[in-house]
């Protein structure tokens, strides 16, 4: 007979979590307003069972972005394995970046209207510096000598989150009409803008975003809502 201390978890609670995170994935811009009460309904969870798992809005944002951040290292320690170099690391970083972006197209473009979308802004800003400091460190001869390498990750950050803004407003009314962007042209600007030294993309080289793109959008689909 199996004692109370062996039994099973309650699968429950992760369910209701995994079905949150499904429905930010499958909001669409016909979905309105992105709320509590929006996405708990589409979840098929109650108002309660969504704040017994995240504190409001910008929590879950802060969760699904910890969900990207799993991907990206989980994605890195593979290239790694099969000898990529760092600017290929690079590359797929912003890859995965867009990919989320175009995944999240509804719920992100949602989120530039919540009346506390500075701290969602920053908690962007934080996730994507960490992810492109530890990128830096493995490059130090490439670094400018100045400013210092978080500084550096952080106006890396800055312009890869306006050019993704931008995207997520200019594509609304696309995405209203015609279901879910492609956000190739966004990869191609971002990795266009980045310094050539970060990217390993000179001037004149082609920019494989299709390719790139294609490939990121196979990684974080069915990552488990845990964080």
């Amino acid at each position: 007979m199996t004692s109370s201390s062996e039994r099973a978890p309650d699968p429950r609670p992760a369910r209701t979590r995994a079905a949150i995170f499904t429905a930010a994935r499958e909001l669409s811009a016909d979905d309105g307003e992105v709320t509590v009460n929006a996405l708990a309904k589409r979840a098929g969870v109650s108002r309660a069972a969504f704040y017994s798992h995240f504190t409001g809005l910008d929590d879950l944002m802060g969760a699904m972005l910890q969900e990207m951040f799993d991907a990206a290292w989980e994605r890195g320690r593979a290239n790694g394995a099969a000898g990529y170099t760092i600017h290929h690391h690079v590359r797929h970083g912003f890859a995965m970046m867009v990919a989320y972006i175009e995944r999240h197209h509804a719920f992100l473009r949602g989120a530039l209207d919540w009346k506390s979308s500075h701290r969602t802004y920053m908690i962007l800003t934080e996730t994507l510096t960490a992810l492109h400091v530890e990128a830096l460190k493995r490059m130090p001869d490439a670094l400018p000598p100045r400013p210092d390498r978080e500084s550096v990750a952080r106006a890396i950050s800055g312009a890869e989150l306006v050019h993704a803004e931008q995207w997520l407003v200019r594509t609304e009314e696309a995405a209203r009409v015609g279901g879910q962007p492609d956000a190739t042209e966004l990869l191609e600007l971002i990795l266009a803008s980045a310094p050539s030294w970060y990217t390993g993309i000179g001037p004149e080289d082609p920019i494989p975003a299709a390719e790139l793109l294609a490939d990121a959008r196979t990684y974080g689909e069915d990552a488990p809502a845990a964080g």
